[in-house]
This record gives structure tokens, sequence and C-alpha cells, in this order.
């Protein structure tokens, strides 16, 4: 009896084996995927003015995907001095959504795009 348990446990592994190397040799012959670029990803962006403060909704496929009531990178909670600055940093935004980059704004990048802001 104890010669077949053995043969038995022997033999479970053996089979587990060779369904791991056949599972994982499938997973490789058929690769998911990758994280490429949607073509039919479409955004859009809306300006406008709140409780009479600028700020701007950017719209991934005609759905709000952000809403950035501040200046993103600067101290504290300062307000978009205009409506051009609010449009512009939309649009810095979508530039960095469209390569796939993280959209973080940077403070250099607001001065590069002469952004009104207060410096600490």
């Amino acid at each position: 009896m104890r010669k077949n348990n053995k043969n038995d446990i022997g033999f479970f592994i053996t089979l587990g084996f060779i369904v791991l190397v056949f599972s994982i040799g499938f997973m490789l012959s058929n690769p998911q995927p990758s994280k490429a670029k949607d073509n039919n990803v479409s955004y859009s962006i809306e300006v406008l003015k709140e409780d009479g403060n600028w700020l701007y909704k950017i719209f991934k496929n005609d759905i709000l995907y952000i809403k950035q009531d501040y200046l993103p990178a600067v101290h504290g909670k300062q307000r978009f001095a205009s409506k051009k600055d609010a449009k512009q940093v939309a649009q810095l935004v979508i530039q960095k959504l469209q390569r796939q980059k993280i959209p973080l704004i940077t403070k250099e990048e607001l001065i590069t795009n002469k952004i009104a802001f207060q410096p600490l």
C-alpha cells in the first residue's frame, strides 16, 4: 500500500509540472496586447468661470476626466488669473495625455508658458 501512495504522489507532481509547463508555453505564445496608443481616444477642453474663478475641465471621449479649479504645481490654492491661462494649462495636460505621460504640470512649465502665479 505504501508503494502505491508514493507512485500516486509522484504521478500528481509530474502531472502538475506538465500542466504548468504547458500553461507557461501557452501564455508566452499568446502575449496580451500591450498598452498601445488608443487612437479612438479624444480629449476636449471646457474653460469656464465658476463663482468668479476660472477653471478647466478635460473630457475624455465626452466623459469628464479632469476638473482643475486651482493652478497645479504651486503652493496653496491659487486660482487661474485668466481664461487664457486655464486653457493653456489644459492644453499642456492634453499634450501629455496624448503622449501617454502622467499629466503633471511643473512650475517650470508654468513659467515657460507665462502662466501667472504667486511664487513663495
